[in-house]
């Protein structure tokens, strides 16, 4: 177990990473403990074949972790007031209950807890991982109400199951196993700085609009009609702070409106999302400082990173569909034709 999360003025999450292997259950239990919540464990299977898996990436108020045990096990856990829990199993069914809810998880229905409520589940009769997801519940709670554009008394009355046929809960699924899987790897886009708030804020507004809670049909409520002057005024705002790591929230609590009412304005209006738009600007950024640098200066990962694309093949491949050419024949095309001026 290792790391410390750190974040830097600009509400900017380095990842706190543990990582452990254990075959003693009191210290398997406490470090899912330390990582998630107290609870009571139980081993249900056989007791020579324990052993105990996690891999977990803490950003700011999201942790993401893969968990997984060599026999069947089962944990309990009283009401918890600071978190939300979601867990997502890869094989296999999992019983499962909140309060006096109970399903059984699959691969195709995940399990919402409430910090409100007794939870707990049994798990690990056939081999598998599971995605063990926690969400600070204030963090959560202030998603919701950015949302809504107005303020929520929580808890939020999530449902228990959480049903991955569906797209946008489909979508979602894939959002955070693929965050997960990579958050691991040094060279990942999702370890930029940049990206960390983004990714954040994508995790814990795509779990409000695809699980069923008693906040969903004002979420799906049509959103209130967005004049051309407020989407101009977001669209500068936007251009004024590509630089930053800003959030299509964040973009939408300055202009006054929700975050579905953004979405919807920004498609009728520019044909896009916010976060396309905002995608759309960082590479006119770049494209503008390749098209100024010198190859001896500069560099196309230098510039990549500055304006939020870090990984050099990602980058390469969202400007060759803009521009229809490498960015690194852009820097240096710019380099020779600067020579030849100068001859």
């Amino acid at each position: 177990m290792a790391g410390a999360e750190r974040q830097n003025d600009d509400g900017v999450w380095t990842p706190r990473e543990v990582s452990l292997r254990s075959r003693d259950p009191i210290e398997a239990s406490a470090a899912v403990a330390s990582v998630y919540h107290q609870h009571r464990f139980t081993i249900l299977g056989d007791q020579r074949v324990f052993a105990m898996s996690l891999d977990a990436a803490t950003l700011g108020p999201v942790t993401l972790g893969w968990l997984s045990y060599d026999t069947e096990i089962r944990i309990d856990a009283e009401p918890h007031a600071g978190a939300y829990q979601i867990n997502l199993v890869t094989a296999g069914q999992t019983p499962a209950y909140c309060g006096s809810h109970q399903i059984v998880a699959t691969s195709k229905t995940g399990m919402v807890f409430r910090p409100d409520r007794p939870t707990g589940f049994a798990g690990w009769r056939a081999p598998g991982e599971m995605l063990a997801i926690k969400i600070d519940r204030q963090a959560l709670e202030d998603e919701l109400e950015q949302l809504l554009h107005r303020t929520v008394a929580g808890p939020i009355g999530f449902a228990l199951a959480l049903d991955l046929s569906r797209r946008a809960a489909a979508d979602w699924n894939q959002l955070v196993c693929t965050v997960a899987k990579r958050m691991f790897d040094p060279e990942s886009l999702f370890r930029q700085p940049i990206m960390t708030a983004p990714l954040v804020h994508a995790i814990m507004s795509g779990l409000l609009l695809s699980a069923d809670h008693d906040f969903r049909d004002q979420l799906d409520a049509a959103a209130r009609s967005i004049g051309p002057t407020t989407v101009r005024r977001a669209h500068e705002y936007i251009e004024e702070h590509a630089h930053e790591p800003i959030t299509v929230t964040q973009v939408a609590s300055w202009a006054g409106v929700s975050v579905r009412a953004l979405q919807q304005a920004f498609q009728r209006s520019l044909g896009a999302t916010p976060h396309q738009i905002i995608q759309r600007t960082r590479l006119e950024r770049a494209h503008h400082d390749l098209v100024s640098a010198s190859a001896d200066e500069a560099t196309v990962t230098g510039i990549g990173a500055k304006w939020g694309f870090p990984h050099a093949g990602r980058f390469a491949a969202l400007y060759r569909a803009r521009y229809n050419t490498n960015p690194s024949t852009t820097l240096r095309s710019t380099t020779t034709v600067g020579r030849s001026l100068w001859a």
